[in-house]
């Protein structure tokens, strides 16, 4: 094994806090010569800000990269989309966005794409604009497909319910930018610089951390400290998602070294 991308909620941290064997399971890879690069879908945060919260959770970065799902997106635009943008999201993903310069218009039908997120102040005016600026825009986006995501409190709806909510009134589906898009295993694996048959893709969710590691043919294992659990195990045998290894904490990730 040469490279590992790692999730960060449910597989590293949990709030502010590491979780228990996540610290050592990392050191486990860095000591073994493994490349390591955290990924996250959370778009409330820009790739500085993610590293600067895993450093607070006594989380070295070292030579290791940290990404974000707002500011892969704001990146996917900045090649790919047309100025300006309007954004249904909350701060960090207009931070990402005017980093790689685009420009942001808050007017939905001036704009010529349109990015939808998870916005936890959402009110109905928001819905309202994402989907004029939908319904107009040239080119439509969603920072990642994640439905429902952690809190401190157990659950709460995430880029996913904000994007179908919109995407239902404008009859129109995004580009989904996210775990477990092509564009975010692209990413990833030039980051890393390793073959993807010589990586490992270790998170807590199927339908991202693991569906994103089996698309591109590598190694998945599954950290059992976030969504999901031993009976989602037995659902996933017949959906595609199906984990090479299961880890009870990050730090049994030693015994795949």
């Amino acid at each position: 094994m040469k490279g590992a991308v790692v999730d960060v909620d449910g597989t590293v941290l949990r709030g502010e806090t590491a979780i228990e064997g996540a610290l050592e399971g990392i050191d486990a890879l860095r000591d073994a010569g493994v490349r390591v690069v955290f990924f996250s879908n959370n778009p409330t945060m820009t790739s500085d800000a993610l590293a600067r919260r895993l450093k607070r959770a006594g989380v070295s970065l070292g030579d290791s990269t940290a990404f974000t799902s707002a500011s892969l997106t704001a990146r996917y635009i900045a090649e790919n989309c047309a100025s300006p943008a309007h954004v249904t999201g909350e701060e960090a993903v207009v931070e990402a966005l005017e980093n790689v310069g685009v420009d942001i218009t808050d007017a939905p039908q001036e704009a010529r794409t349109s990015v939808v997120s998870v916005d936890r102040r959402l009110r109905y005016d928001d819905i309202r604009d994402g989907y004029v600026a939908a319904t107009n825009a040239e080119h439509y986006v969603c920072t990642d497909p994640d439905t429902v995501v952690p809190a401190s409190d157990g659950y709460i709806p995430g880029s996913g319910a904000v994007e179908a909510a919109v995407s239902r009134a404008a009859g129109r589906q995004p580009v989904v930018v996210g775990k477990p898009s092509e564009v975010a295993a692209e990413t990833v694996l030039d980051a890393l610089g390793t073959p993807a048959d010589e990586t490992v893709f270790v998170g807590d969710r199927l339908d991202t951390d693991i569906a994103l590691g089996r698309s591109v043919g590598a190694k998945t294992a599954v950290a059992l400290t976030g969504v999901t659990t031993g009976d989602d195990l037995h659902v996933s045998e017949n959906d595609g998602h199906r984990p090479d290894h299961v880890l009870d904490t990050f730090a049994d990730v030693r015994d795949l070294l």
